[in-house]
């Protein structure tokens, strides 16, 4: 019989055996851990034949029925799988600020726990915000025990480590952890998400700090496939989130071949630092300067190429989306309705399809109809020439060709602010 819990004493000799006589791998049990100011800490734990021992922290929106599924299963595989419920254990609600919440001393003192039950290797896994508090646990707890190399590396599905919400018309600002880790460090993402463009761009920042760095993009995957109900994933999805245990699997054994450094990197950043969610405004960003717009030249679904520069003396609206996009199909009616309030002329609406080939488009267009020109930016070129980080993103264009205006999020646009802001444009010359 496997005990209700078994206790774990932080930062004194404790007595723990990796493997319990009679339990079946996959099998979950209970750890109640006592931190070193004596509040309890209880986790998930699903012992495995001892190849590593996967520390999962939960992302801002917490942990979900379809971790304990990917645990067991790769408990199946050979990894010891501890899940860290920490927004049970500390009460805070589930959201994008959640985070910042944790006790980080409580997080490197679970470390320290994981790393006393076993000899195996130590992976952090995470994913969304829940990237930032594994890079910065695992340095702190690397700061605190120099020559010691028993964290062999993290591994972060849809990884979220920008510094904010980027500027209109900026680069992503990361935050500075990613300068000043040195661990190995393994990302995962979806071809149809939010972060699959900039997957390069984070595992060359990364990299800065000397990391070796893996990516692996599923292809055809949404964002979210594995904790998401199976009733909202498409055949491709499906197959991803039963197959997510495996690719954690070759993650863990593609880290567990590298030797990790001894010591954190030497970094006068301020790596404990995590993003705050700012609170989202309801309407249009004046953007300062009037950036003139990036080129944009792209076949449209119905018609001819569509050229920006061509549009000249027009006020133009232009919406970046994703069909996988849940803000980006809900404000589509609004961007309807806007079009049939306007009636002047010299003012039109495109929106630009972002990484998604003609049949994708066309099965979404059989489920929600659209009646406004669509534009396929299939390779995503044109969405990082206008610095696209967040889905969608919408820019109101003068009749000069510089950016006024601008919403990162979704919009109803046709309130009566937004069509006076629009009107103001198209009232000068």
């Amino acid at each position: 019989m496997i005990p209700p819990a078994l206790r774990i004493g932080i930062g004194f000799l404790i007595l723990f055996f990796p493997w319990i006589p009679g339990a079946a791998y996959g099998e979950e049990t209970s750890l109640l851990l006592e931190l070193p100011d004596g509040q309890e800490f209880e986790v998930t734990r699903f012992p495995g034949a001892g190849d590593s021992l996967l520390l999962w922290l939960p992302s801002e929106r917490g942990l979900r029925p379809a971790h304990k599924m990917h645990a067991a299963a790769l408990a199946d595989l050979g990894h010891e799988v501890w899940l860290a419920d920490l927004h049970d254990i500390y009460f805070v609600e589930r959201n994008r600020a959640s985070i910042e919440r944790f006790a980080l001393a409580d997080i490197v003192a679970l470390i320290d726990a994981a790393l006393a039950s076993t000899d195996a290797n130590l992976i952090l896994v995470s994913s969304s915000r829940g990237a930032q508090l594994a890079l910065i646990a695992a340095r702190e707890w690397q700061l605190r025990h120099p020559g010691e190399a028993r964290i062999a590396g993290i591994v972060l599905t849809h990884a979220h480590l920008y510094r904010g919400r980027p500027e209109i018309g900026n680069a992503a600002a990361y935050l500075p952890i990613t300068r000043a880790t040195n661990l190995p460090v393994y990302l995962i993402d979806a071809q149809y998400s939010t972060k699959s463009a900039q997957v390069s761009a984070l595992a060359r920042e990364l990299g800065r700090g000397g990391s070796q760095v893996y990516t692996q993009l599923l292809t055809g995957v949404q964002g979210g496939f594995f904790v998401r109900d199976n009733s909202e994933l498409s055949e491709a999805d499906r197959a991803a989130k039963n197959a997510y245990a495996a690719t954690l699997d070759r993650a863990a054994k593609v880290l567990g071949l590298l030797k990790p450094p001894e010591y954190a990197l030497t970094s006068n950043l301020a790596t404990v630092q995590f993003s705050a969610a700012a609170p989202q405004s309801t309407s249009l960003k004046a953007v300062p300067g009037a950036l003139p717009a990036p080129p944009l030249e792209l076949n449209a679904f119905h018609g001819p190429k569509f050229t920006l520069s061509g549009q000249e003396q027009q006020v133009v609206l232009v919406n970046f989306w994703a069909s996988w996009c849940r803000p980006c199909v809900q404000e589509i009616p609004s961007l309807h309705r806007l079009q049939a309030k306007m009636k002047n002329p010299d003012f039109s609406i495109v929106t630009v399809n972002v990484g998604e080939n003609r049949e994708r488009i066309a099965r979404f267009l059989e489920q929600v109809p659209m009646e406004l020109p669509l534009l396929m930016d299939i390779d995503g070129k044109v969405s990082t020439d206008w610095k696209i980080y967040v889905y969608p993103s919408s820019y109101l264009v003068d009749r000069q060709g510089k950016i006024r205006y601008a919403y990162l999020g979704a919009l109803e646009w046709d309130s009566a602010e937004t069509i006076k802001i629009i009107q103001s444009l198209l009232n000068r010359p």
